[in-house]
């Protein structure tokens, strides 16, 4: 859910002029303070419940639907007796690239050949449950720009061994290009290995208000700061997403210090809309 940063001296502006304790809608919010739409709750769950299944799980949605956030507090809230989690926010598209680099994550030596990288791997992660009492579990993020080959790889790894078990667990997320690349006819036994699937959805007008109120109180702001009217069309334009949702709210508390306001009300969030170079639809 990034939003554009504001220099400190306009934080500090803004800050005075709502009596803000805090910076809402900022970049970087620690995992355990996000907000939980109804779709990340559902989210939450389902993962924790998918852990006790393990295998493949799948997590898409748009950008800046709050994919990375939601990764992020789910290894925030894993025991670590339990589980070793090895995230990848940049994974490499090409199977080599990303053999090397879950070896690097895993500390094993570079092999020229890649089958015996792959084979490398897949004995670390059979045997890493015994050997550290933990249980292996891969999140690859942004997945989106993966090649069908690396994907295979992919479902090579949780390939089960003849006793059944799942020994490492992985988990998938990216946008909609994602889900185009698994309808590739080469990954249709990947498709069919998920033991779980999410598709993180946009917020709903509930969502999208309470959102706006959270950031604010957070922030130690006016309850009233947004009226209901300035909500409406925050949500309207934004199409519910989190991250557009954050850019046109500091948008609008920007434009009502620069005219004196102490209230972000419709009227100024029109203006704001049918002004800003980004949002030609909500201007239509």
């Amino acid at each position: 859910m990034n939003t554009p940063t504001i220099p400190v001296p306009q934080q500090r502006r803004l800050r005075a002029h709502f009596a803000f304790t805090g910076m809402p809608f900022r970049k970087n919010v620690k995992a355990r303070n996000m907000f939980d739409s109804q779709s990340q709750r559902e989210l939450r769950h389902g993962q924790h419940l998918w852990l006790e299944v393990r295998g493949l799980a799948l997590v898409t949605g748009p950008s800046g639907v709050g994919k990375s956030i939601s990764l992020r507090r789910l290894v925030a809230e894993l025991p670590a007796d339990r589980f070793t989690v090895h995230r990848f926010g940049q994974i490499p598209t090409t199977p080599a690239g990303f053999l090397r680099a879950l070896a690097r994550h895993l500390e094993l030596r570079t092999r020229l050949h890649m089958a015996d990288q792959f084979e490398d791997i897949r004995q670390a992660l059979a045997h890493h449950e015994a050997d550290h009492g933990t249980h292996p579990v891969l999140i690859l993020d942004d997945a989106e720009g993966m090649r069908p080959a690396t994907l295979d790889l992919v479902r090579r790894l949780t390939a089960s061994e003849l006793d059944g078990e799942e020994h490492v667990s992985i988990l998938i997320a990216g946008t909609e290009q994602l889900l185009d690349t698994l309808r590739d006819p080469t990954l249709t036994p990947l498709r069919t290995r998920f033991t779980y699937a999410h598709q993180l959805r946009a917020f709903g007008m509930e969502d999208a208000r309470n959102y706006v109120q959270f950031h604010v109180k957070g922030a130690g702001g006016p309850d009233s700061l947004f009226t209901d009217g300035a909500v409406s069309a925050l949500f309207s334009a934004s199409q519910g997403v989190p991250r557009q949702l954050n850019q046109l709210a500091l948008q609008a508390m920007v434009d009502a210090v620069v005219h004196g306001l102490d209230t972000v009300d419709q009227n100024l969030m029109k203006r704001v809309l049918q002004a800003h170079p980004l949002y030609a639809v909500a201007r239509g």
